[in-house]
C-alpha cells in the first residue's frame, strides 16, 4: 500500500512539472514573437572629412553579422551560432591613407540560430528584441588604429576599431580587429570580430545548470561581422 502511495505522488509530480514544462514553452513561444524586423537597420552615414575620400555603404544582402557561444547541450560540446543579414554602416576611404568607419547597426531581433525555441527565449528573455526599444544594436566607432600612411586597389589594410558598443540599454566600449579588402573603387569585402563578456552587458541566460538541458553556458561571446560595402556614387 506505500509502494502505491510513493509511486502515486510520483506520478502526480511528473505529471505537474509536465504541465509547467508546457506552460513555460508555450509562453516562450508566443511571447517571442516574430523575427520580422520593425524597420530595416539604419546607421547614420559618416561625413569624410577628406573631400577625396570615397563613402562605402555596407551591402545588406550580401552582409551578415553573428554571435557565436560555447555551450553543454544534453552531455554535449556544443557552439550555438547566431546570424543576421539585416546589418547597415559605412566607411569613408581616401586612397592617400585615410580611414573613417561610421556607425553600424544590427538589427538583433533578426537573429537566428539552428533551433526555433532557442531563437524565442533570446528575443524573450536573453536580450529581449521583442521589445522595440532593444530591437537594434549599435557600434559608434570613436578610434582607428592601424591605417597605412597610403593604400590603393587589391590591398588588405589590418585595423583595429575602437567603439561604443550598445546591447539593450548597455553601452561598453570594445575593440573589434578588422580587416578591409578594397577589391575595386567601387567595392570593399571586410570582416571584424571582438570577443566579449555576455555579463559586461548585464545580459542573463535563464535555465542553465540543474535539470536544464543546458548543462553549461561559456562567459565569452565572439562577434563577428562579414560584410560588402559599395561605392555610393
Amino acid at each position: 500500500m506505500k509502494a502505491k502511495s510513493v509511486f502515486k505522488v510520483a506520478g502526480i509530480a511528473v505529471a505537474v512539472l509536465a504541465v509547467a514544462f508546457a506552460a513555460f514553452s508555450a509562453y516562450i513561444w508566443f511571447s517571442g514573437g516574430s523575427s520580422e524586423p520593425s524597420a530595416p537597420a539604419e546607421a547614420r552615414r559618416t561625413e569624410p572629412r577628406d573631400e577625396q575620400s570615397i563613402l562605402y555603404e555596407v551591402v545588406a544582402g550580401e552582409s551578415v553579422a553573428q554571435f557565436l557561444i560555447g555551450e553543454v547541450l544534453r552531455g554535449r560540446q556544443n557552439t550555438v551560432v547566431g546570424s543576421t543579414d539585416q546589418i547597415d554602416g559605412s566607411l569613408a576611404l581616401g586612397l592617400g591613407g585615410t580611414v573613417e568607419i561610421g556607425e553600424f547597426v544590427i538589427n538583433l531581433r533578426n537573429i537566428r540560430t539552428d533551433d526555433e525555441m532557442r531563437d524565442r527565449t533570446i528575443r524573450t528573455m536573453i536580450l529581449e528584441t521583442n521589445r522595440d526599444e532593444f530591437e537594434f544594436s549599435t557600434f559608434v566607432p570613436t578610434a582607428v588604429a592601424g591605417v597605412p600612411s597610403s593604400f590603393g586597389v587589391g590591398d588588405t589594410l589590418e585595423l583595429m576599431v575602437t567603439g561604443d558598443l550598445t546591447v539593450r540599454d548597455v553601452t561598453a566600449q570594445v575593440t573589434f580587429d578588422m580587416t578591409l579588402r578594397i577589391q575595386t573603387e567601387d567595392r570593399i569585402e571586410g570582416t571584424a570580430s571582438t570577443v566579449i563578456l555576455w555579463d559586461d552587458f548585464d545580459i542573463t541566460i535563464p535555465y542553465v545548470g540543474g535539470n536544464s538541458f543546458v548543462a553549461s553556458v561559456e562567459d565569452q561571446v565572439e562577434l563577428r561581422m562579414e560584410f560588402v560595402a559599395a561605392a555610393r556614387r
